[in-house]
C-alpha cells in the first residue's frame, strides 16, 4: 500500500454514528479512519511504501484483537 492509497482511502471514508458496548466509536475499527485521525495528510504523505505497508499490518492485528 501506498501513502497515496491511504489517502484516497481517507478522502472516500463514510464514516458512522455507531459505538461499541464500551462507547467507543465503531469509525475507530476502520484503518482509514484511524490512519486520519492519528496522523495529518502530510505525514502520510512523507511516509514510504513500506512504513504504509507495516501500518496497515499493525490496524489489522489490532482489529482482529478487538473483535
Amino acid at each position: 500500500m501506498k501513502a497515496s492509497e491511504i489517502i484516497e482511502g481517507i478522502k472516500n471514508l463514510k464514516e458512522q454514528t455507531a459505538r461499541n458496548s464500551m462507547g467507543c466509536s465503531e469509525n475507530w475499527y476502520d484503518f482509514y479512519y484511524a490512519m486520519k485521525e492519528t496522523f495529518t495528510l502530510e505525514e502520510i504523505q512523507s511516509m514510504t511504501a513500506r512504513e504504509c505497508e507495516l501500518l496497515e499490518r499493525l490496524a489489522a492485528n489490532i482489529q482482529e484483537g478487538l473483535y
